[in-house]
Protein backbone atom coordinates (compact mmCIF):
# COMPACT_ATOMS: atom_id res chain seq x y z
CA UNK A 1 0.00 0.00 0.00
CA UNK A 2 1.01 3.13 -0.77
CA UNK A 3 2.52 5.45 1.71
CA UNK A 4 0.30 8.85 2.73
CA UNK A 5 3.22 11.08 1.97
CA UNK A 6 2.62 10.00 -2.03
CA UNK A 7 -0.91 10.65 -1.99
CA UNK A 8 -2.30 14.29 -2.49
CA UNK A 9 -5.36 16.04 -1.68
CA UNK A 10 -8.46 15.02 -4.74
CA UNK A 11 -8.61 17.45 -7.40
CA UNK A 12 -12.29 18.69 -8.76
CA UNK A 13 -12.88 19.40 -12.23
CA UNK A 14 -15.29 22.31 -11.05
CA UNK A 15 -12.72 24.52 -9.31
CA UNK A 16 -10.43 26.80 -11.33
CA UNK A 17 -7.43 28.75 -10.10
CA UNK A 18 -8.04 32.33 -10.90
CA UNK A 19 -6.38 35.84 -10.66
CA UNK A 20 -7.14 38.07 -7.71
CA UNK A 21 -7.91 40.86 -10.34
CA UNK A 22 -11.59 38.35 -11.70
CA UNK A 23 -13.14 37.94 -8.42
CA UNK A 24 -16.50 39.11 -8.57
CA UNK A 25 -19.24 39.13 -5.91
CA UNK A 26 -21.64 35.71 -6.73
CA UNK A 27 -18.27 33.72 -7.05
CA UNK A 28 -17.63 30.40 -4.78
CA UNK A 29 -14.14 30.97 -3.06
CA UNK A 30 -12.39 27.32 -1.65
CA UNK A 31 -8.90 29.40 -0.34
CA UNK A 32 -6.72 31.55 -1.64
CA UNK A 33 -3.15 30.36 -2.81
CA UNK A 34 -0.94 32.89 -0.91
CA UNK A 35 -0.04 33.46 2.80
CA UNK A 36 -3.00 33.51 5.79
CA UNK A 37 -1.59 36.72 6.53
CA UNK A 38 -2.48 38.64 4.23
CA UNK A 39 -5.91 36.88 3.88
CA UNK A 40 -8.64 39.19 5.30
CA UNK A 41 -11.19 36.02 6.50
CA UNK A 42 -10.89 34.06 8.77
CA UNK A 43 -12.98 31.39 6.85
CA UNK A 44 -12.27 30.66 2.95
CA UNK A 45 -14.97 28.43 1.81
CA UNK A 46 -17.81 31.34 1.58
CA UNK A 47 -20.41 32.38 -1.74
CA UNK A 48 -18.43 36.20 -2.28
CA UNK A 49 -20.78 38.83 -1.32
CA UNK A 50 -19.93 42.77 -3.04
CA UNK A 51 -18.18 43.91 0.29
CA UNK A 52 -15.95 41.28 0.18
CA UNK A 53 -14.31 42.05 -3.42
CA UNK A 54 -12.24 44.65 -2.30
CA UNK A 55 -11.19 43.36 1.00
CA UNK A 56 -9.30 40.49 -1.02
CA UNK A 57 -7.86 42.58 -3.91
CA UNK A 58 -6.96 45.15 -1.38
CA UNK A 59 -4.90 42.42 0.09
CA UNK A 60 -2.04 42.10 -2.28
CA UNK A 61 -3.15 38.00 -2.85
CA UNK A 62 -2.42 36.77 -6.39
CA UNK A 63 -4.84 34.20 -6.77
CA UNK A 64 -7.65 32.70 -5.47
CA UNK A 65 -9.58 29.64 -5.89
CA UNK A 66 -12.99 29.29 -6.76
CA UNK A 67 -15.89 25.99 -7.52
CA UNK A 68 -18.00 27.08 -10.59
CA UNK A 69 -20.41 24.29 -9.38
CA UNK A 70 -21.40 26.56 -6.41
CA UNK A 71 -21.01 29.92 -7.84
CA UNK A 72 -20.67 32.31 -11.02
CA UNK A 73 -17.60 31.15 -13.36
CA UNK A 74 -15.18 34.14 -14.84
CA UNK A 75 -16.86 35.61 -17.48
CA UNK A 76 -15.92 38.37 -20.06
CA UNK A 77 -18.95 40.90 -19.51
CA UNK A 78 -17.03 42.96 -16.60
CA UNK A 79 -14.30 45.34 -17.08
CA UNK A 80 -11.93 46.06 -15.02
CA UNK A 81 -12.64 49.27 -11.94
CA UNK A 82 -9.26 50.99 -10.77
CA UNK A 83 -9.67 51.93 -7.31
CA UNK A 84 -8.05 55.08 -5.63
CA UNK A 85 -4.68 53.16 -4.33
CA UNK A 86 -4.35 51.30 -8.29
CA UNK A 87 -5.63 48.08 -7.39
CA UNK A 88 -8.35 46.43 -9.96
CA UNK A 89 -10.85 44.46 -9.37
CA UNK A 90 -13.94 43.16 -11.71
CA UNK A 91 -16.69 45.18 -11.76
CA UNK A 92 -19.78 43.43 -10.07
CA UNK A 93 -21.82 42.57 -12.97
CA UNK A 94 -25.06 40.43 -11.47
CA UNK A 95 -27.12 40.44 -14.83
CA UNK A 96 -30.64 38.76 -15.13
CA UNK A 97 -29.21 35.82 -16.07
CA UNK A 98 -26.90 35.48 -12.63
CA UNK A 99 -29.65 35.93 -10.69
CA UNK A 100 -31.86 33.35 -12.27
CA UNK A 101 -29.20 31.00 -11.60
CA UNK A 102 -29.60 28.69 -8.81
CA UNK A 103 -25.94 29.11 -7.87
CA UNK A 104 -26.54 32.45 -6.90
CA UNK A 105 -28.07 32.90 -3.48
CA UNK A 106 -28.31 36.45 -1.37
CA UNK A 107 -27.43 35.97 1.73
CA UNK A 108 -30.07 34.81 4.36
CA UNK A 109 -31.56 37.40 7.03
CA UNK A 110 -30.89 37.43 11.01
CA UNK A 111 -33.63 35.12 12.36
CA UNK A 112 -34.26 34.75 16.37
CA UNK A 113 -34.05 31.15 15.66
CA UNK A 114 -30.23 30.80 14.58
CA UNK A 115 -29.23 31.41 18.06
CA UNK A 116 -31.42 28.44 19.37
CA UNK A 117 -30.39 26.56 16.80
CA UNK A 118 -26.86 27.72 17.66
CA UNK A 119 -26.81 26.58 20.80
CA UNK A 120 -28.60 22.84 19.64
CA UNK A 121 -25.49 22.20 17.76
CA UNK A 122 -23.24 23.10 19.83
CA UNK A 123 -24.66 20.71 22.56
CA UNK A 124 -24.61 18.09 19.85
CA UNK A 125 -20.93 18.87 20.03
CA UNK A 126 -20.34 18.66 23.17
CA UNK A 127 -22.12 15.04 23.02
CA UNK A 128 -20.36 13.83 20.90
CA UNK A 129 -16.91 15.00 22.15
CA UNK A 130 -18.36 13.39 25.57
CA UNK A 131 -19.21 9.89 24.20
CA UNK A 132 -16.17 9.71 22.04
CA UNK A 133 -13.88 10.45 25.20
CA UNK A 134 -15.71 7.92 26.67
CA UNK A 135 -15.43 5.06 24.47
CA UNK A 136 -11.77 5.75 23.91
CA UNK A 137 -11.41 4.86 27.78
CA UNK A 138 -13.31 2.12 27.33
CA UNK A 139 -10.90 0.91 23.81
CA UNK A 140 -8.13 1.67 25.89
CA UNK A 141 -9.07 0.02 29.07
CA UNK A 142 -9.26 -2.80 26.83
CA UNK A 143 -6.23 -2.84 25.01
CA UNK A 144 -4.65 -3.88 28.85
CA UNK A 145 -7.07 -7.17 29.02
CA UNK A 146 -6.02 -7.99 25.29
CA UNK A 147 -8.86 -7.16 24.21
CA UNK A 148 -9.37 -6.82 20.09
CA UNK A 149 -9.14 -2.48 19.13
CA UNK A 150 -12.57 -2.19 17.21
CA UNK A 151 -11.57 -0.76 14.03
CA UNK A 152 -15.03 -0.04 12.53
CA UNK A 153 -16.34 1.58 15.55
CA UNK A 154 -13.21 4.01 14.98
CA UNK A 155 -13.68 4.50 11.82
CA UNK A 156 -17.10 5.38 12.15
CA UNK A 157 -16.43 7.93 14.91
CA UNK A 158 -13.79 9.73 12.76
CA UNK A 159 -16.55 9.70 10.12
CA UNK A 160 -19.13 11.58 12.21
CA UNK A 161 -16.47 14.06 13.39
CA UNK A 162 -15.82 14.99 9.50
CA UNK A 163 -19.52 15.50 9.33
CA UNK A 164 -19.44 17.83 11.86
CA UNK A 165 -16.48 19.45 11.20
CA UNK A 166 -17.40 19.80 7.56
CA UNK A 167 -21.21 21.61 9.20
CA UNK A 168 -19.71 23.66 11.74
CA UNK A 169 -16.31 24.21 11.47
CA UNK A 170 -16.43 26.89 14.07
CA UNK A 171 -18.56 25.78 16.63
CA UNK A 172 -16.54 22.29 16.56
CA UNK A 173 -13.75 24.20 17.54
CA UNK A 174 -14.93 26.91 19.80
CA UNK A 175 -16.35 23.60 21.78
CA UNK A 176 -13.25 22.15 21.49
CA UNK A 177 -11.16 24.86 23.78
CA UNK A 178 -13.99 25.65 25.75
CA UNK A 179 -14.48 21.90 27.31
CA UNK A 180 -10.56 22.10 27.97
CA UNK A 181 -11.20 25.27 29.39
CA UNK A 182 -13.68 24.56 31.87
CA UNK A 183 -12.61 21.22 33.30
CA UNK A 184 -8.94 21.34 33.66
CA UNK A 185 -8.51 18.09 34.02
CA UNK A 186 -6.85 16.43 30.60
CA UNK A 187 -7.16 13.07 30.22
CA UNK A 188 -5.02 10.74 28.09
CA UNK A 189 -8.37 10.06 26.32
CA UNK A 190 -9.31 13.65 26.19
CA UNK A 191 -6.17 14.27 24.80
CA UNK A 192 -6.74 11.17 21.94
CA UNK A 193 -10.05 12.90 20.65
CA UNK A 194 -9.05 16.39 20.71
CA UNK A 195 -6.10 15.26 18.86
CA UNK A 196 -8.77 13.68 16.23
CA UNK A 197 -11.08 16.52 15.83
CA UNK A 198 -7.88 19.07 15.74
CA UNK A 199 -6.11 17.08 12.84
CA UNK A 200 -9.52 17.15 11.12
CA UNK A 201 -10.02 20.61 11.37
CA UNK A 202 -6.56 21.59 10.35
CA UNK A 203 -6.85 19.12 7.41
CA UNK A 204 -9.74 21.09 5.96
CA UNK A 205 -8.73 24.45 6.34
CA UNK A 206 -5.47 22.63 3.97
CA UNK A 207 -7.97 20.87 1.78
CA UNK A 208 -7.18 17.57 2.25
CA UNK A 209 -9.21 14.55 1.24
CA UNK A 210 -11.88 13.59 3.21
CA UNK A 211 -11.12 9.94 3.08
CA UNK A 212 -7.37 11.06 4.11
CA UNK A 213 -8.29 13.24 6.96
CA UNK A 214 -10.78 9.88 7.92
CA UNK A 215 -7.53 7.70 8.36
CA UNK A 216 -5.74 10.93 10.33
CA UNK A 217 -8.61 10.37 12.48
CA UNK A 218 -8.17 7.53 13.38
CA UNK A 219 -4.47 7.47 13.64
CA UNK A 220 -4.95 10.30 15.87
CA UNK A 221 -7.61 8.19 18.09
CA UNK A 222 -4.60 5.34 18.56
CA UNK A 223 -1.33 7.69 18.50
CA UNK A 224 -0.94 7.08 22.47
CA UNK A 225 -2.41 3.94 22.49
CA UNK A 226 0.84 2.76 23.67
CA UNK A 227 0.48 3.94 26.96
CA UNK A 228 -1.62 1.57 28.15
CA UNK A 229 1.32 -1.54 28.02
CA UNK A 230 3.27 0.88 30.28
CA UNK A 231 3.19 1.27 33.67
CA UNK A 232 0.07 3.35 35.07
CA UNK A 233 2.12 5.01 37.84
CA UNK A 234 4.72 6.38 34.61
CA UNK A 235 1.73 7.24 32.32
CA UNK A 236 -0.12 9.44 35.50
CA UNK A 237 3.46 11.47 36.38
CA UNK A 238 3.44 11.75 32.25
CA UNK A 239 0.11 13.87 32.44
CA UNK A 240 0.84 15.54 35.31
CA UNK A 241 4.12 16.48 34.75
CA UNK A 242 6.22 15.19 37.42
CA UNK A 243 9.32 12.53 37.57
CA UNK A 244 8.79 11.63 34.24
CA UNK A 245 11.36 8.85 32.62
CA UNK A 246 11.47 9.71 29.28
CA UNK A 247 13.34 7.27 27.70
CA UNK A 248 10.72 4.65 28.96
CA UNK A 249 8.22 6.73 27.93
CA UNK A 250 9.03 7.18 24.30
CA UNK A 251 8.36 3.31 24.15
CA UNK A 252 5.02 3.91 24.09
CA UNK A 253 5.40 4.77 20.03
CA UNK A 254 6.87 1.16 18.71
CA UNK A 255 4.57 -0.43 21.33
CA UNK A 256 1.60 1.53 20.04
CA UNK A 257 2.24 0.71 16.19
CA UNK A 258 2.89 -2.81 17.37
CA UNK A 259 -0.80 -3.10 19.29
CA UNK A 260 -2.63 -1.66 15.84
CA UNK A 261 -0.13 -3.89 13.24
CA UNK A 262 -1.87 -6.51 15.27
CA UNK A 263 -3.32 -9.17 12.71
CA UNK A 264 -3.30 -6.84 10.05
CA UNK A 265 -5.87 -4.97 10.94
CA UNK A 266 -5.29 -1.53 10.06
CA UNK A 267 -3.86 -0.02 6.75
CA UNK A 268 -0.29 0.71 6.54
CA UNK A 269 -0.75 4.42 6.12
CA UNK A 270 -2.36 4.41 10.12
CA UNK A 271 0.90 2.37 11.42
CA UNK A 272 2.96 4.87 9.52
CA UNK A 273 1.29 8.30 11.03
CA UNK A 274 1.46 6.53 14.93
CA UNK A 275 5.12 5.61 14.33
CA UNK A 276 5.58 9.46 13.16
CA UNK A 277 3.47 11.27 15.42
CA UNK A 278 6.73 12.38 17.12
CA UNK A 279 9.14 12.59 14.80
CA UNK A 280 8.92 15.96 13.53
CA UNK A 281 10.61 17.45 9.91
CA UNK A 282 13.37 18.81 11.25
CA UNK A 283 14.27 15.26 12.69
CA UNK A 284 13.96 16.70 16.22
CA UNK A 285 12.02 13.97 17.66
CA UNK A 286 11.60 10.36 18.26
CA UNK A 287 12.27 7.33 16.65
CA UNK A 288 14.38 8.30 14.12
CA UNK A 289 12.70 8.06 10.19
CA UNK A 290 14.03 5.07 8.74
CA UNK A 291 16.92 5.36 6.04
CA UNK A 292 16.39 9.08 6.31
CA UNK A 293 13.00 9.02 4.65
CA UNK A 294 10.92 12.39 5.26
CA UNK A 295 8.17 11.97 7.84
CA UNK A 296 4.93 12.07 5.67
CA UNK A 297 2.46 14.90 5.30
CA UNK A 298 0.13 13.18 7.56
CA UNK A 299 2.68 12.50 10.07
CA UNK A 300 3.75 16.08 10.52
CA UNK A 301 -0.13 16.92 10.72
CA UNK A 302 -0.82 14.28 13.25
CA UNK A 303 2.70 15.32 14.83
CA UNK A 304 1.60 18.98 14.76
CA UNK A 305 -1.94 18.40 16.48
CA UNK A 306 -0.39 16.25 19.34
CA UNK A 307 1.87 18.55 20.05
CA UNK A 308 -0.35 20.94 20.17
CA UNK A 309 -2.88 19.88 22.09
CA UNK A 310 -0.55 18.92 24.73
CA UNK A 311 0.71 22.33 24.81
CA UNK A 312 -2.40 23.20 26.23
CA UNK A 313 -2.60 20.31 28.70
CA UNK A 314 0.34 21.44 30.40
CA UNK A 315 -1.53 24.69 30.63
CA UNK A 316 -4.64 23.26 31.51
CA UNK A 317 -2.87 21.75 34.83
CA UNK A 318 -2.00 25.22 36.34
CA UNK A 319 -4.56 27.00 34.37
CA UNK A 320 -2.26 29.68 32.99
CA UNK A 321 -1.34 28.39 29.22
CA UNK A 322 -3.91 30.18 26.73
CA UNK A 323 -3.87 28.91 23.25
CA UNK A 324 -2.85 32.53 21.91
CA UNK A 325 0.59 31.79 23.60
CA UNK A 326 0.53 27.69 22.16
CA UNK A 327 -0.10 29.03 18.67
CA UNK A 328 2.94 31.80 19.19
CA UNK A 329 4.91 29.27 20.06
CA UNK A 330 3.98 26.91 17.64
CA UNK A 331 4.72 29.60 14.88
CA UNK A 332 8.07 30.05 16.19
CA UNK A 333 8.48 26.14 15.81
CA UNK A 334 7.75 26.41 12.69
CA UNK A 335 9.89 29.13 11.92
CA UNK A 336 12.92 26.99 12.92
CA UNK A 337 11.41 23.85 10.74
CA UNK A 338 9.67 21.48 13.69
CA UNK A 339 6.49 21.91 11.58
CA UNK A 340 5.08 23.22 8.07
CA UNK A 341 4.87 26.71 7.94
CA UNK A 342 1.50 26.09 5.99
CA UNK A 343 0.33 23.70 8.63
CA UNK A 344 0.60 26.62 11.28
CA UNK A 345 -0.98 28.83 9.26
CA UNK A 346 -4.15 26.43 9.14
CA UNK A 347 -3.98 26.03 12.95
CA UNK A 348 -4.53 29.61 13.24
CA UNK A 349 -7.09 30.17 10.52
CA UNK A 350 -8.71 27.17 12.75
CA UNK A 351 -9.13 29.27 15.63
CA UNK A 352 -8.97 32.68 14.70
CA UNK A 353 -5.88 35.88 15.84
CA UNK A 354 -7.72 35.48 19.18
CA UNK A 355 -8.87 32.36 20.03
CA UNK A 356 -11.57 31.61 22.47
CA UNK A 357 -10.64 31.90 26.03
CA UNK A 358 -8.13 34.44 25.04
CA UNK A 359 -7.78 37.50 27.89
CA UNK A 360 -7.43 40.65 26.07
CA UNK A 361 -7.10 44.80 26.59
CA UNK A 362 -9.87 46.66 24.82
CA UNK A 363 -8.76 50.16 23.08
CA UNK A 364 -10.94 51.18 25.80
CA UNK A 365 -8.75 49.93 28.76
CA UNK A 366 -11.46 47.19 29.26
CA UNK A 367 -10.32 44.00 30.15
CA UNK A 368 -12.37 41.43 28.25
CA UNK A 369 -12.28 37.60 27.76
CA UNK A 370 -12.79 36.19 23.83
CA UNK A 371 -15.85 34.33 23.86
CA UNK A 372 -16.68 33.57 20.12
CA UNK A 373 -15.08 33.67 16.60
CA UNK A 374 -16.70 36.16 14.19
CA UNK A 375 -14.99 33.93 11.45
CA UNK A 376 -15.44 36.60 8.75
CA UNK A 377 -13.39 39.35 10.70
CA UNK A 378 -11.29 37.34 12.97
CA UNK A 379 -9.69 40.27 14.73
CA UNK A 380 -12.83 41.67 15.95
CA UNK A 381 -14.50 38.35 18.02
CA UNK A 382 -17.26 38.70 20.78
CA UNK A 383 -15.77 39.48 24.01
CA UNK A 384 -16.73 39.36 27.71
CA UNK A 385 -15.59 42.63 29.35
CA UNK A 386 -15.01 41.77 32.97
CA UNK A 387 -12.92 44.52 34.20
CA UNK A 388 -14.09 48.34 33.91
CA UNK A 389 -11.28 50.82 32.44
CA UNK A 390 -10.21 51.86 35.90
CA UNK A 391 -9.45 48.07 36.92
CA UNK A 392 -12.40 47.37 38.68
CA UNK A 393 -13.64 44.08 38.30
CA UNK A 394 -17.50 44.13 37.00
CA UNK A 395 -20.03 42.24 39.23
CA UNK A 396 -22.08 41.41 35.80
CA UNK A 397 -19.84 40.64 32.40
CA UNK A 398 -20.80 42.38 29.52
CA UNK A 399 -20.98 41.15 26.34
CA UNK A 400 -20.03 42.85 23.16
CA UNK A 401 -19.73 41.93 19.28
CA UNK A 402 -16.71 44.00 18.50
CA UNK A 403 -18.11 43.76 14.66
CA UNK A 404 -21.56 45.44 15.36
CA UNK A 405 -19.73 48.29 17.32
CA UNK A 406 -17.53 48.99 14.32
CA UNK A 407 -20.49 49.03 12.34
CA UNK A 408 -22.78 51.55 14.58
CA UNK A 409 -19.69 53.45 14.56
CA UNK A 410 -18.43 52.63 17.49
CA UNK A 411 -14.92 51.33 17.04
CA UNK A 412 -13.15 49.05 19.68
CA UNK A 413 -10.15 47.06 18.58
CA UNK A 414 -8.08 44.48 20.89
CA UNK A 415 -4.68 46.09 21.68
CA UNK A 416 -2.83 43.43 22.95
CA UNK A 417 -3.46 39.89 24.88
CA UNK A 418 -2.50 39.81 28.68
CA UNK A 419 -1.14 37.18 30.99
CA UNK A 420 -3.81 34.81 32.38
CA UNK A 421 -1.45 34.77 35.14
CA UNK A 422 -2.74 38.09 36.56
CA UNK A 423 -6.49 37.47 36.51
CA UNK A 424 -8.47 35.07 38.92
CA UNK A 425 -11.19 33.59 36.38
CA UNK A 426 -14.01 31.39 36.38
CA UNK A 427 -14.42 30.37 32.70
CA UNK A 428 -17.12 27.97 33.56
CA UNK A 429 -19.11 30.65 35.07
CA UNK A 430 -17.80 32.46 31.36
CA UNK A 431 -19.20 30.40 29.41
CA UNK A 432 -22.27 29.36 30.81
Amino acid sequence: MNSLSNRSPSSTPTRKRIACSQIRAGMYLVRILDSWWKSPFFVHRRLLRSQDVPQLVQSGIQEVEIDISKGLDVSCDSGPVTLDDGCEIMQETVTHRHREDSSFQEPEPFSPDLHSLERENQEQLIKLRGDAIAAMEGVFEGVKTGQMIPLHALHATAQEFIQKALAHPTVLAEIMLIEQLEQFDKTLYSHVVDTAVLSILVGLQLGWDVKLLEEVAVAALLHDVGYMRLPLNLVQAWWGRTGIDHTLLRQHVTIGMALIDKKSQFSHEIVQMVREHHAYQDGSGYPNVQSGEPVSASGKLLGLADYFDELLAEGNTSGTFPVALAIRRMYQEAQKGKFPLLFVEALIRVFGVYPVGTIVQLSTGEHAVVVKQNPEVSVKPHVKIIRAPNGQILAEPEVKNLVLDADLGHEVSIMKVLNPADHSINFREIFS
